[in-house]
């Protein structure tokens, strides 16, 4: 992280948070560390998670629909790359951002495998982007990427966020077509290009997360606008409403900010989120936060601390149904 940071958020707004009691409902499945939500166009809800069963779609209540790629979605090793030398971190699923394009492909990406997958609306795998457990900044290769946004035409942006800092453009056939940006802090460099979201005009917006930014493009890469004091904001969701819905993990916040990124509504709730890390709003208005409860995270042999990391889990409080009222 650069040693400049923008304020914590703090509460600013007249209308507050209200969540859905006993949703999900999904017993024998805990979620552990909810990384990614979005939503189809009949109002199911997918889950991406790094605990068994990774990859979920569940019906509007909140019961289980199937699980989609099973077989495709492995455990393996991702590495902390924030110091000067890898370090190791445990083995698990690792998917990282989900994406519910407009014909209802899932898109998910895979931090630790260097991938990127899309899946079928009925959960078949369509394709895969990268070159497993091979690291590099080129057509055919990812370090790990963070997240997918798909435009009407097919055309997609892929943030090439942790290993590199970047977004690559491909189109509707997969075929790679450029890419920009390198880390740094002028406008369209990244420090950790995190999670991005397109609005129906086709502009793209991005959370440049260490630089506590939300960088907005067109495209063709062309640099729009930047909105800069935006504390660690993490996840990004372009809604149905016309506005911006963001989440801030490190402030335990969600945000909601008009298209010239204004900030209407900021609600920091530690009593309801551990660390909100993706956020997706449903046609119904209903806004869904991906926690990852990494705070929750066993860090040693306490038996008091595994106690704890299974509560939360088993809760299911890994992903929140919040109305605004």
């Amino acid at each position: 992280m650069f040693p400049l940071r923008a304020p914590s958020f703090t509460p600013a707004s007249s209308r507050r948070l209200e969540r859905v009691a006993d949703w999900p409902r999904l017993p024998g499945i805990v979620l552990d560390r909810v990384v990614g939500v979005g939503i189809d166009s009949r109002g199911r809800v997918y889950v991406a998670h790094r605990g068994r069963h990774p990859l979920l779609r569940l019906n509007s209540d909140g019961t289980l629909d199937r699980e989609i790629g099973a077989a495709h979605l492995h455990q393996s090793t991702a590495y902390d790359l924030r110091g000067p030398t890898p370090v190791p971190l445990a083995e698990r699923w690792w998917l990282h951002g989900l994406h519910i394009d407009p014909r209802d492909n899932v898109w998910v990406t895979d931090v630790s495998r260097h991938l990127v997958f899309q899946f079928d609306p009925e959960g078949e795998l369509v394709r895969t982007l990268g070159v497993e457990g091979k690291a590099g900044c080129d057509a055919r290769h990812f370090n790990q990427p963070t997240h997918v946004t798909v435009l009407p035409s097919g055309a997609f942006f892929v943030t090439d966020g942790y290993g590199n800092s970047r977004v690559a453009a491909f189109d509707a056939a997969g075929n790679f077509l450029f890419d920009w940006g390198r880390r740094g802090t002028a406008d369209g460099e990244f420090h950790t290009p995190h999670v991005v979201t397109s609005d129906p005009a086709g502009r793209l917006y991005l959370t440049d997360r260490e630089n506590d930014r939300i960088q907005v493009f067109l495209p063709d890469g062309s640099h729009v606008a930047t909105w800069a004091g935006l504390h660690s904001v993490d996840g990004l969701f372009s809604a149905p409403d016309g506005l911006l819905y963001a989440s801030a993990g490190i402030d335990r916040a969600l945000l909601r900010l008009d298209r010239s990124g204004k900030i209407l509504d900021a609600w920091v709730r530690p009593d309801l989120f551990n660390y909100p890390h993706a956020i997706a709003v449903g046609p119904e208005g209903a806004l869904y936060a991906a926690d990852t409860g990494d705070r929750w995270k066993v860090t040693g042999p306490l038996p008091a601390e595994r106690e704890m990391e299974t509560r939360v889990g088993a809760e299911g409080s890994g992903v929140l149904k919040l109305f605004i009222r």
